[in-house]
């Protein structure tokens, strides 16, 4: 018998900062974040160790909009 062992890709969401996962089989295709529902093309998330400085502070600042609110525009 033989079984067929699928893996999680996470995502990050740009819309939303979020992490969603999705099964590999989505991989490439376009999907909804289960988040914010704003569409998203399911592609691995980097793990932050190869991430750049600049792109850690863009996802840290992307995920600030979301949380900061003393930061807010009127």
């Amino acid at each position: 018998m033989r079984y067929i062992v699928s893996q999680v890709i996470t995502v990050n969401c740009s819309a939303c900062g979020g992490q969603p996962e999705f099964d590999d089989s989505e991989a490439g295709r376009e999907a909804m974040c289960p988040l914010c529902r704003e569409p998203l093309v399911v592609t691995p998330a980097k793990p932050a160790g190869e991430l750049s400085a600049e792109e850690q502070m863009a996802q840290y600042e992307e995920s600030l909009k979301e949380t900061d609110w003393g930061h807010q525009p009127c």
